[in-house]
Order: C-alpha cells, then sequence, then structure tokens
C-alpha cells in the first residue's frame, strides 16, 4: 500500500500546478503590447526622416529652377538653432550678388565682439531675401526627433552645426556643392548635392550603439556626422 503524503507537502503540490490559461494570455497580451509600441515607433521614426529628407530635396532642386525663372540669387535658407529646426527657399538679388566672404573667425571661438557683427551681418543679408510664395507661406519645420545634426559646402571648411545656414543657387544653373546631414535616433542620411547637375546623391548611415564613449544620442550623432563630414571632404 502506498504511504499518504503528509499535509504540508500535499499543499506545496497543489499550490506549485503552473500558470493557468488566463494567466498565460494576459501574459501574452502585454508581451505583444510592448512589442507593436517599439516597432511602431521604430517605423514612425524612419517615415519622418523619410519624409523631411524627400522635402529638403524637392527644396533644393526648386530653389536651382527657381534661381532661373527669376534670374535672380536663390537659396535654401536653413536655421538649427530653433525647436523644431526650419528652413524656407527665398529669392534675393540679380545674378550680380556676391556671397558674403567666409569670417575669418570660422574656424576658432568667438569674442563677443565678433559674434555681434556676426549677427548684424545675417541680419542685413537676411533682409536682402524674401520668401518664394510658390514654395511655402511660412517656414517649413522638420518632423518629430528628426534633426539636421550639420551642413557642409565649399565655401567653409567646417560643419556648420548650428546658427543660420543657406544653400545658394544662380541664374547660370550653378549652386553651392554641399553635404546636408538629416539624422533619427535611429540612422543619419546624407544628401551629397552637385553644383551643375540636378543629381542628388542620398546615402543612409546607422548610427548603432556606438563605443560607449558617446555620453547620449547627440553625442554620437555628432560623431558618425563629423566622420561623413571628414570623408566628403577628402574627396573634393
Amino acid at each position: 500500500m502506498r504511504p499518504l503524503l503528509n499535509k504540508p507537502i500535499k499543499n506545496h503540490l497543489n499550490n506549485n500546478q503552473g500558470f493557468t490559461l488566463l494567466e498565460i494570455l494576459v501574459a501574452l497580451v502585454l508581451v505583444s503590447v510592448v512589442l507593436g509600441i517599439t516597432i511602431t515607433g521604430s517605423f514612425s521614426s524612419r517615415g519622418n526622416l523619410e519624409k523631411d529628407v524627400g522635402n529638403i530635396e524637392r527644396a533644393i532642386r526648386f530653389m536651382t529652377d527657381e534661381a532661373a525663372l527669376k534670374n535672380a540669387v536663390v537659396r535654401l535658407h536653413f536655421i538649427l538653432d530653433k525647436d523644431p529646426q526650419e528652413y524656407s527657399v527665398e529669392y534675393g538679388p540679380s545674378d550680380s550678388f556676391i556671397l558674403p566672404p567666409k569670417p575669418e573667425f570660422e574656424t576658432k571661438t568667438e569674442s563677443k565682439e565678433e559674434e555681434d557683427k556676426r549677427k548684424k551681418d545675417t541680419k542685413n543679408l537676411n533682409m536682402k531675401f524674401a520668401k518664394v510664395s510658390e514654395f511655402q507661406e511660412k517656414n517649413n519645420e522638420l518632423g518629430t526627433d528628426i534633426k539636421i545634426v550639420g551642413i557642409a559646402t565649399t565655401q567653409s571648411d567646417k560643419l556648420q552645426e548650428k546658427g543660420e545656414v543657406s544653400l545658394y543657387a544662380f541664374p547660370t544653373g550653378e549652386k553651392d556643392e554641399a553635404l546636408v546631414l538629416i539624422a533619427s535616433d535611429e540612422d543619419i542620411i546624407s544628401l551629397k548635392v552637385s553644383a551643375f547637375s540636378m543629381k542628388i546623391e542620398r546615402e543612409s548611415h546607422a548610427l548603432g550603439k556606438g563605443t560607449g564613449a558617446e555620453k547620449d544620442l547627440a553625442e554620437l550623432q555628432k560623431k558618425v556626422a563629423k566622420e561623413i563630414f571628414e570623408k566628403w571632404a577628402k574627396e573634393k
């Protein structure tokens, strides 16, 4: 005859019979919700990036055509210090317009006097341009979590990461040769703008997880943007 289990052991076994069907279903629902939020966020970020990159590409092509139509200098003007960042297509003087010289203090830290002079020169230059109403009535804004992390042209020796930056197009069909870097929290897309061709070369660069030296997303974006810029500069 089999010996009877003592009461404490019997109760222990009864209390450890595993998960119920309801508990398993609840767990599966929670996992699905978490995965759904993660995947949706990833697709949303990528979609916002593609949308803004496409809009900037159209703006570059539009300013090139508009310069020839208006027989005037047209620029794509970025305001990088705003949140969200803004840009607009603007027309200005005739083809006799001369680009402002590169500031002598561009490659070093500005003094207060140099900063004031730069802001005054920028204000005077902006007064010479007006928005192209056919393109937009007000400045375009970048989407959520999308950021222009740098703009470079052959007119400058560095990647410009803040302030106001412009790409210029002329009635002759020529425009600034440039590099525009637009980032999400996962990727940076580079736009390489040719001086004489309407072709814009687009390339995607995954941010990855970094090496651990970057303090946050902004540091990682800055690091990858610098690498892309240095490679582009060597090809000039």
